[in-house]
């Protein structure tokens, strides 16, 4: 998948998990290049940073699937 930042650069990533929540959509990947997870808030085809309040969400679905 590509997913271009906000500063318009495009990377290929492989998505790890995708969150739909109140008209959000948040994404987990796994940067290829880097071999690093991250995560962040997908607003008009472009990934933003996510807020300390959107971590602490994305962080306790991923505890949840994990069990």
């Amino acid at each position: 998948m590509k997913l271009k930042n906000s500063r318009d650069m495009e990377r290929n990533v492989e998505l790890v998990l995708k969150i739909e929540k109140d008209n959000n959509t948040y994404l987990v990947y796994h940067d290829l290049i880097s071999n690093n997870i991250y995560g962040g808030k997908l607003k008009n085809k472009k990934l933003k940073s996510l807020k300390e309040e959107e971590v602490e969400y994305v962080n306790n679905v991923l505890e949840r699937i994990c069990g």
